[in-house]
């Protein structure tokens, strides 16, 4: 069983890493509104079509020095770090979630895998371009809409997750204290996790903001009076990171904590 388990980790890892390749193309091309199927990978500073040996994810970048073999222009650091991430989010959500105990547990893993692939290449675009695209959002939605249906037992949470977060965050909009497009991230998502895990990763992502932020201004990077935008959905991405894993152990430790049975 031990050895079983350490090859499903690897083989989640690699598929994690090739997977991160993919979302280095839709980082890089969905702002631009360019196809992400059809267009051969090409270098970025020379245009010049890349061929299969050019495309090992992470080796090819090690084995090039992070350079274009063509132009010798410098390969972006982005590409092996998204390509690495994603293959510790798979592994991390095989390690906790598994796969094999059910047909139903095994869906929602993979799609889990799914979801925290899409808020990493969200965080990417929202890093580059401080935009959160309303495609990307449908997507989610259709996840959230797919895992509803397989948790049809529990409907109501999931319905109640596409408002619990989302409305609030449309009140604040109305002031102009969100973006449109985080609202409608957390109304896709909302729908995905549930109200329990939303409300959770809200608070999470706040702190998680807060935090950056004070370390930015202790560091001197923040500017204009502190009003530095600061792109906020790489705090989302990270607190649904945490939530779809441990988030049920957090709630069931809060509530045993502070509101113990008598």
């Amino acid at each position: 069983m031990l050895y079983l388990n350490i090859f499903y980790g690897v083989l989640f890892f690699l598929y994690g890493v090739i997977i991160g390749s993919f979302l280095n193309v839709c980082i890089l091309r969905i702002p631009l509104n360019e196809t992400i199927v059809t267009t051969p990978s090409h270098c970025m500073s020379c245009g010049h079509k890349l061929a299969w040996y050019d495309l090992f994810p992470l080796f090819s970048y090690l084995f090039l020095g992070g350079k274009c073999r063509y132009c010798k222009a410098k390969i972006s650091w982005q590409y092996p770090l998204v390509e690495f991430l994603n293959g510790v989010i798979y592994l991390l959500t095989f390690l906790v979630l598994g796969v094999g105990d059910s047909i139903t547990q095994t869906i929602f893993t993979f799609i889990v895998c799914i979801f925290l692939s899409t808020m990493l290449v969200l965080s990417g675009i929202d890093i580059m371009h401080q935009i959160v695209p309303d495609k990307i959002n449908l997507f989610i939605f259709v996840l959230g809409l797919i895992t509803t249906a397989i948790d049809y037992q529990h409907w109501p949470t999931h319905v109640i997750g596409f408002f619990a977060v989302s409305v609030p965050l449309f009140i604040l909009l109305l002031f102009g204290g969100m973006g449109g497009g985080d609202v409608k991230l957390y109304a896709a998502a909302g729908l995905l996790i549930g109200w329990k895990l939303a409300l959770l990763s809200i608070m999470l992502a706040s702190i998680f903001g807060a935090i950056a932020s004070v370390i930015l201004l202790a560091a001197g990077k923040a500017k204009d009076g502190g009003k530095t935008r600061i792109p906020f959905v790489p705090f989302i991405a990270l607190s649904m990171l945490v939530v779809v894993l441990w988030g049920n152990d957090i709630i069931n430790w809060y509530i045993s904590k502070f509101f113990p049975v008598m």
